[in-house]
């Protein structure tokens, strides 16, 4: 998933970096997603400052227009040429997400996740943010719930005591719950966090309850993709099963915006260390403990996959990812592809 639908309406052109590769989405003449390279077949000139005419992408530069397809399909002031284009990227929209093949083979070979909220709950917010910020520690930061009394004491974490153990139970490979905090939470390959969090009342979240014990919940998606080095694309849906009314107030999609930006402030200028420690050659993961399981298990995951490269690309990416976990002990943790 690359971007939520609901951003992406008509005569819009949305510009984002995928892998370190600049691409464009707008909507054709039949209204259907689509993305381009972000780069005129012409004079190279970013097509995202350009306009959408008729459904094709027009160049600022010189006028060129470019279908769906990547297909230029007008040059003004100049006799056509054919066979001219961009590179276009295979997408398809569900649950309210545009997704993106950008694999190598010409037909997607993997199923498109599901990432529609469950049954009952009613999304809330859609959020699009980019941060300076490696998408894998992001990743594992969202995966860790134990930093939470120590880094979010200005929002959500208001007030919680430091548990005596916090614990993470498996429920499988990558996924499981938290102890002692009513919170489900999963990892979705390849670069999705869910979780699920139990509220009795709204916005205190209870210590020694399961998550399914609780009347009200919460449920956050995050989707954090790889856009260039050091810097991740991260899209955030948040659904409530309760206050269905709430999403009605006028501002208050400012207001969640404000909220998600306080807790991803707390959590940066600490990832952003970490990141800079990376660089000079620290490791995240010299010393994992118990409640780094999950953390630890999409790591390895991610490991796995990058060692597979060259070799079987296809298997790897369908690879069941339980296939990588061996041990749970401290000397099988590989970190940072090493």
């Amino acid at each position: 998933p690359i971007e939520f639908s609901a951003q992406l309406v008509e005569n819009t052109l949305i510009p984002l970096e995928l892998f370190g590769e600049p691409w464009v989405l707008f909507r054709d003449a039949e209204g259907k997603a689509a993305c381009l390279q972000d780069q005129c077949a012409h004079r190279a000139c970013p097509l995202s400052l350009g306009s959408v005419q008729n459904g094709n992408v027009t160049c600022a530069y010189h006028g060129w227009q470019f279908n769906g397809q990547g297909d230029c399909e007008e040059m003004p002031s100049t006799p056509h040429c054919k066979n001219v284009g961009v590179k276009a990227l295979q997408v398809t929209e569900k649950d309210g997400m545009i997704f993106a093949w950008t694999g190598e083979d010409d037909e997607p070979d993997i199923p498109i996740p599901e990432l529609a909220p469950p049954a009952g709950f009613v999304i809330h917010s859609e959020i699009t943010m980019e941060v300076p910020v490696e998408h894998g520690l992001l990743v594992e930061n969202l995966l860790d719930l134990a930093h939470a009394p120590f880094t979010h004491t200005a929002t959500f974490a208001r007030g919680w005591p430091i548990p005596e153990a916090v614990r993470f139970h498996l429920l499988d490979k990558l996924s499981g719950n938290w102890d002692p905090y009513p919170i489900d939470m999963a990892f979705l390959p390849p670069v999705m966090t869910e979780s699920k969090i139990g509220l009795n009342q709204p916005g205190k979240i209870e210590r020694g309850v399961r998550c399914d014990e609780c009347d009200k919940h919460l449920h956050q998606l995050h989707v954090c993709l790889p856009a260039k080095e050091g810097h991740t694309r991260l899209l955030y849906r948040m659904s409530l099963d309760f206050m269905g009314w709430v999403r009605f107030i006028p501002g208050i999609q400012r207001v969640w915006k404000e909220v998600a930006n306080q807790v991803l402030g707390e959590d940066l200028r600490l990832v952003l260390g970490q990141q800079d420690r990376m660089k000079r050659g620290g490791h995240t993961w010299s010393f994992p403990v118990p409640y780094d399981k999950l953390a630890v298990r999409y790591r390895r995951w991610r490991n796995g996959l990058a060692e597979s490269k060259g070799q079987d690309r296809k298997k790897a990416v369908k690879m069941n990812a339980g296939e990588m976990f061996m041990d749970e002990g401290r000397q099988e943790v590989q970190v940072n592809g090493r």
